[in-house]
């Protein structure tokens, strides 16, 4: 078991390095369903504001990286980064880089890599998860992001909080039932040689 050495300070620049080449599919899971997270999360519904939650400390880290764009609004405790739906790839928050999964802390301390049931009605991905497979380093980072996060008392708070309202969403939703969000392979190809051509997600979305 990997045993987490606390620290004071959250190394985002490392963070967003982790999903620099990776997307939940092997391919742009964007120009798959034509990135309805950035075109559909931040309209809103009723005037109400929707987008992304900032993690602990790294409103900070944005601001001395220069990042532009973007307005940030108070969401209770957190802050809720909310754009046009159009951004620099490279300036995107963690929170758009993990979607639609996320690191829930778990009662027995350990980082899973679950089903977000709050991007069910954006993500096609979260909708169709039993026909979908996902990039398999893509899981393993947002595990890494998870513990990296933990590694600070505030991230730690953070991370057990949005485990709790992922588990009030899944009393309706129950996406805790289905199999981890992992990319599986298939058995046998239907030429019987073992191989298969990877799946896009193209197929079903």
């Amino acid at each position: 078991m990997n045993l987490i050495k606390f620290t004071d300070r959250i190394n985002y620049k490392a963070l967003y390095a982790l999903f620099d080449h990776l997307t939940p599919l092997p391919t742009d899971c964007g120009q798959v369903c034509g990135g309805a997270c950035c075109r559909d999360l931040f309209q809103g519904q009723e005037g109400a504001p929707s987008g992304m939650r900032l993690f602990p400390g790294e409103e900070a880290f944005r601001r001395e990286c220069g990042f532009s764009g973007g307005t940030l609004v108070e969401a209770g405790p957190d802050r809720l980064y909310i754009c046009s739906g159009v951004c620099r790839r490279e300036e995107r928050p963690l929170a758009c880089r993990l979607f639609p999964l996320f690191p829930a802390l778990h009662a027995d301390g350990r980082i899973r890599a679950v089903y977000d049931p709050r991007a069910w009605r954006v993500c096609p991905l979260v909708r169709l998860q039993r026909h979908v497979p996902l990039d398999r380093r893509f899981v393993r980072a947002v595990r890494a992001a998870g513990r990296e996060i933990a590694r600070t008392g505030e991230g730690r708070a953070f991370l057990a909080r949005q485990a709790q309202e992922i588990q009030e969403f899944n009393r309706f939703l129950r996406l805790d039932r289905q199999r981890p969000p992992i990319c599986r392979r298939a058995a046998l190809a239907a030429d019987g040689t073992g191989r298969h051509p990877a799946r896009t997600g193209k197929e079903i979305l």
